[in-house]
């Protein structure tokens, strides 16, 4: 079951897609982010900063946290 976060992370990445005219792929909480996607590292420093905005929380202010699913990720804003 997907959490609110979750689909917050997922339309950010299909936002984040669709403006670099990147191919869209199926998104769940299991896909790897950079294995599963088009988006390179560059695009998903984009979705970072989107996600930022959206949620008002920078889980990377204390310094880089390791991920690579997209759950994982969005467990990152639910802290």
């Amino acid at each position: 079951m997907a959490t609110d976060i979750t689909e917050v992370v997922i339309e950010t990445i299909r936002e984040v897609m669709n403006q670099n005219d990147l191919e869209e792929s199926t998104l769940t909480a299991e896909t790897s982010i950079l294995s599963d996607t088009s988006l390179d590292s560059l695009a998903l420093a984009e979705v970072i900063v989107h996600l930022e905005l959206k949620t008002q929380k920078d889980p990377f202010a204390g310094g880089f946290t390791n991920f690579r699913t997209i759950g994982e990720l969005a467990r990152l804003y639910e802290q």
